[in-house]
């Protein structure tokens, strides 16, 4: 990962650290509303349970946990966790059109695809966040990435209720997908912590030294 213990962050990596953090607290905001949410706002504005549907979205996270560190393999974390944003942000802004008289299919399958996502995002951004530190400071950044995680995490619940309550009981949706919107063009920002490995070419490939 990094070299030594007392190497300091350089501006780039101290501003690729800022706005990895930020992205997290974002996709947290989002999916964490949804899933704190979801029981309320499928008994009052789909008239469906959502035991069911919040189980297929944590198999499929669980599924998913291996090809997804695969895929990071080989185009890179950054790529990946953008794709996987893109994935929820389209199950929650579809979610968000959603009605009682919408086929239950449907927002199961947008649940699968929220689950897929998500363990695209997470299985990803952590290893990034520990990419810029050094051996040493593993902790501290484990830290960073725990605070950013668990803030937003018991923060988001009451934020959208404040929404459901005094705006609309289908704000939640809305809600969820500016959040995760908004982590897409963080997430762009930040240039360092992906340990993409470049494909060899030519002799390089053979392990053939000059």
């Amino acid at each position: 990962v990094a070299q030594q213990s007392d190497r300091k962050l350089s501006k780039g990596e101290f501003r690729s650290l800022v706005f990895l953090m930020a992205s997290i607290v974002l996709w947290f905001f989002g999916y964490n509303a949804i899933t704190s949410k979801y029981t309320v706002y499928a008994q009052n504005v789909l008239d469906k349970d959502a035991t069911t549907t919040l189980l297929l979205a944590n198999v499929a996270a669980i599924i998913s946990y291996l090809p997804v560190g695969l895929v990071a393999s080989k185009i890179g974390r950054k790529k990946t966790i953008l794709a996987g944003i893109t994935m929820l942000f389209t199950a929650f802004f579809v979610g968000c059109f959603m009605t009682a008289s919408s086929p239950s299919w449907l927002m199961t399958a947008m649940f699968i695809l929220a689950g897929v996502a998500w363990a695209t995002i997470n299985v990803n951004s952590f290893p990034m966040v520990v990419e810029m530190c050094s051996g040493a400071d593993v902790g501290k950044y484990t830290g960073y990435y725990y605070t950013a995680s668990m803030a937003a995490q018991s923060l988001t619940p009451t934020v959208s209720g404040i929404f459901m309550d005094k705006v609309a009981m289908t704000s939640l949706f809305p809600y969820a997908s500016i959040f995760v919107g908004l982590a897409f063009f963080t997430m762009l920002m930040v240039k360092h912590g992906d340990a993409k490995v470049e494909a060899k070419r030519g002799l390089e490939a053979l392990d053939i030294d000059d």
